[in-house]
């Protein structure tokens, strides 16, 4: 039976897409960008086991970028940025992710003007292969850049990432972000990617992956302010601040003293090391 006839592709909403995301997706239940979302359904059980959303494309700046055009401009209608793609566990290394996303791209065509489709592929996690089955070229990797996590034990995991205020005088930690691979199909010739396309990356001993430095492994980071120590948010998926009757224990021999807001102070071997990230 071909995967034609074991599935199809409907429009949904994000609230289905969502539930699948939160379900199966390395993010997990971080917010999206949503305005087509299309599901994969079996036609056995309609059961939903994939979804590929396109939403408008994140950041006030991407556009620029990758095009020279305005996020809200009349050039950026039609760019859309692949926000997220998953399907089942037990649908991963078959070809039926690169099929499903290939007719979600057909549906969204016939739906919508679409100049291109931009997608960022974690490259701490895979090389972007489904995209080169479908057709996208391959842009390079995306700069290197920095998240802070802002202290906010209220909050539910303990942070707010990146928030929209100076945060000289937060409290908080600064922490490597991943870098991405660009891949990008472009529908309309007149746009013209600023970014040289470059050969397809391919897996190397390392499986290809560029591993994200956070806390070397320890689950601790030091923050920006004095000598606070905290749980490492990528790792953990809290910021929780570790108190100083917990510290006692642990011999504090500085190695450097290169302190910054983007330096972070690692437990390594029950001491405490500067480490430039």
């Amino acid at each position: 039976m071909s995967i034609k006839d074991k599935y199809f592709i409907e429009r949904i909403d994000k609230k289905h897409a969502r539930h699948l995301v939160k379900s199966y997706h390395y993010l997990g239940g971080k917010d999206f960008l949503c305005s087509y979302a299309y599901g994969l359904i079996d036609a056995s059980t309609f059961d939903l086991v994939g979804c590929a959303v396109f939403g408008s494309p994140n950041g006030n700046v991407t556009l620029k970028g990758w095009f020279g055009v305005e996020n809200d401009s009349e050039e950026a209608k039609g760019i859309f940025e692949l926000t997220r793609l998953v399907v089942k566990p037990e649908l991963n290394g078959s070809n039926i992710t690169s099929y499903f996303l290939s007719h979600a791209i057909k549906r969204l065509r016939k739906e919508v003007e679409v100049k291109a489709i931009i997608s960022l592929a974690d490259a701490s996690r895979h090389v972007g292969y489904i995209y080169q089955a479908c057709n996208f070229k391959y842009y390079g990797l995306s700069m290197n850049k920095k998240d802070f996590y802002m202290y906010a034990p209220e909050r539910e995991k303990g942070y707010i990432l990146n928030p929209r205020q100076k945060v000289k005088d937060k409290e908080g930690v600064w922490l490597n972000r991943s870098v991405k691979h660009r891949y990008a199909i472009v529908f309309d010739k007149s746009l013209k990617v600023n970014h040289e396309e470059q050969p397809f990356p391919k897996k190397d001993k390392n499986g290809g992956i560029i591993p994200l430095i956070c806390c070397n492994g320890n689950k601790v980071v030091k923050g920006n302010i004095g000598m606070r120590v905290y749980s490492c948010p990528v790792c953990t998926g809290v910021l929780e601040l570790i108190e100083d009757n917990s510290l006692k224990s642990i011999e504090t021999s500085i190695l450097s003293t290169k302190g910054s807001e983007s330096k972070n102070e690692v437990l390594v071997s029950n001491k405490i090391s500067f480490d430039n990230f």
